[in-house]
């Protein structure tokens, strides 16, 4: 019972402090869909040609879709597109699981206007689901199901570095584990298959090109490489990369040949506790591209004094401290950037 009302407590004085912040002023806010290809999916029912709930015809899959919010008082020329990782789409932004406002909120409150992305075959992207039907309804092998996954509390607790083991959290966490059950529905299904990297870099590239000015991306966990790569394809309007927790083999699938011309985009890894692999993985690439002249700088927040941060930044008690040592950051290599 004390640990239930010194949970409820803490959930009330974030809903306190969500009621304490100024009111939001917005310009303008609405939503886009980006690339895709129109493909012929005949999942008919096989008998009922005019059948409703299993038509065949032509349907748009492997876009994106994205909504965006300018404020009104705008300081920064350059929106953020925020890009989720596997298992989430932009929802992971949004509101936390404790009830604060999440990083599209707190950094459009600073001069940012943001953009909430759902990567291809996940959440309001839609997901192509015409070679489940097909094989459902015997027109095709079982091997042309796509890889689809979800994760469970159980490994999304380790996995995330809430704690060593499932209800059993890290005494210093910064993660709200008193809303994980909050958090759970949050997660969706994911395609894993290898080919949805390209599809999600042509769509986000396509999305890069609609957007009216030039952006920052930011990334997080598997979408890191995404990132990367839709920056070596946009190189002129992407202008910053922040890649929070960027996964370990993201940077062994960066094309070698392409790296000289990711160096031209200033990148900031932000990482958070009690991850070794990540770190030296991180500053291995680092180094790399250091010696090519790309400017990348490696966040390490326990080395800063800042710790109990799992995998899941966004969402932890101090996303508000991560969010300004990040525009801090930008204000020094992106937006008083000196001309090299």
């Amino acid at each position: 019972m004390k640990i239930m009302t010194v949970a409820l407590l803490g959930m009330a004085m974030c809903v306190q402090q969500a009621l304490a912040d100024e009111p939001l002023h917005i310009a303008r806010q609405g939503s886009i869909e980006a690339g895709g290809r129109v493909i012929e999916c005949a999942t008919n029912d096989g008998g009922d040609p005019n059948s409703k709930r299993w038509p065949a015809g032509h349907v748009v899959v492997d876009g994106v879709y994205a909504s965006y919010q300018y404020p009104e008082a705008q300081r920064y020329p350059y929106p953020i597109l925020f890009n989720p990782g596997g298992g989430h789409t932009a929802r992971f932004y949004d509101t936390t699981p404790d009830g604060r406002e999440g990083w599209l909120t707190t950094f459009l409150r600073e001069g940012f206007a943001t953009y909430g992305v759902d990567r291809v075959n996940t959440g309001r992207s839609g997901t192509d689901i015409c070679a489940i039907n097909a094989v459902k309804l015997g027109k095709a092998p079982v091997e042309k199901l796509p890889a689809i996954n979800r994760y469970a509390a159980e490994s999304a607790w380790v996995t995330f570095r809430w704690g060593p083991k499932y209800k059993e959290p890290y005494p210093d966490t910064q993660f709200p584990i008193e809303a994980a059950d909050n958090y759970y529905p949050q997660t969706v299904s994911t395609y894993r298959d290898p080919e949805e990297t390209r599809k999600s870099v042509e769509a986000f590239s396509a999305l890069v090109d609609k957007v009216d000015s030039p952006v920052i991306l930011q990334t997080w966990s598997s979408s890191g490489l995404l990132g990367y790569l839709t920056a070596i394809e946009r190189q002129e309007k992407v202008k910053g990369i922040l890649a929070v927790e960027t996964s370990v083999t993201a940077f062994d699938n960066i094309p070698q040949d392409k790296l000289n011309i990711l160096a031209k985009v200033p990148i900031l890894i932000v990482i958070g506790d009690r991850a070794p692999d990540r770190v030296e993985a991180s500053r291995a690439f680092q180094k790399k591209m250091q010696a090519i002249g790309g400017d990348v700088t490696v966040d390490v927040l326990p080395e800063a004094g800042i710790h109990g941060n799992g995998h899941t930044l966004p969402l932890e008690k101090n996303n508000r401290q991560i969010m300004f040592r990040m525009i801090a950051w930008m204000e020094g290599h992106i937006f008083n950037k000196k001309p090299s």
